[in-house]
């Protein structure tokens, strides 16, 4: 028997009309579940929900504000090749997808006109806001919680604002910005953070109703005889 991964979206893909729809492949650069099987798994999965356009959009250079031993351009140039390098490694993977498809990459969707105004605003709601605070926190405070499991010497100041830089940078772009281009769902293997939830709840739904829907995978394997 020949093991492969099928990979299906969770409950919050009822009720949505996917046929047609026009949808973002999020990517995490270094990420185990955008490589091998569960990719190939995705991209089958994106052909057989009938989307009418999938972005591939591969968040490289936002991993720069993780790399906090190396100078800013240094981690940019570090991000920005192991993007190349994910594109290059995944791209027959890619070639599988049968859907009309473009690839977007994090330094673009930076430059967007947008971009700077969308950032103000989830700047502002952060200090101003304690509910929109404790969401963006509470994501922070999970992946604290990972590195000192991992490294009990970090240096946890550095990480903390580190992290919300991460996510002062992020929100914006995958919630109102992508939203507003008319993108209807957004498909990422983990669930929502509550920082992108509670960004999704301020910036999307008021102003964007039935776009940005998150569509969480979820993998499994199955067993095929062997030719």
């Amino acid at each position: 028997m020949d093991n492969r991964t099928k990979a299906s979206f969770g409950k919050q893909a009822e009720g949505l009309t996917l046929d047609g729809a026009r949808t973002i492949l999020l990517v995490s650069v270094g990420q185990r579940y955008h490589e091998g099987d569960k990719l190939r798994a995705t991209i089958d999965l994106i052909n057989r929900s009938g989307f009418g356009l999938c972005t591939i959009a591969v968040a490289d250079t936002l991993q720069r504000n993780n790399y906090l031993d190396m100078s800013e351009d240094e981690a940019h140039a570090h991000s920005l090749r192991a993007g190349d390098e994910w594109l290059t490694r995944n791209a027959d993977t890619l070639k599988g997808l049968q859907v009309e498809h473009e690839v977007l990459r994090w330094d673009e969707a930076l430059a967007h006109e947008d971009y700077a105004g969308l950032k103000k605003l989830v700047e502002d709601e952060y200090h101003t806001n304690p509910v929109y605070r404790g969401a963006v926190n509470s994501t922070i405070g999970k992946f604290m919680e990972r590195l000192t499991k991992r490294d009990e010497g970090a240096d946890l100041e550095a990480a903390f604002n580190g992290c919300l830089k991460y996510l002062i940078e992020e929100c914006p772009i995958i919630m109102p910005l992508w939203a507003a281009q008319g993108y209807d769902t957004v498909i990422y293997p983990q669930p929502m953070t509550s920082a992108m939830a509670m960004t999704y709840e301020i910036f999307v739904k008021p102003f964007h109703p039935g776009k940005g829907n998150w569509l969480s995978l979820k993998f499994k394997k199955r067993a095929q005889a062997a030719a």
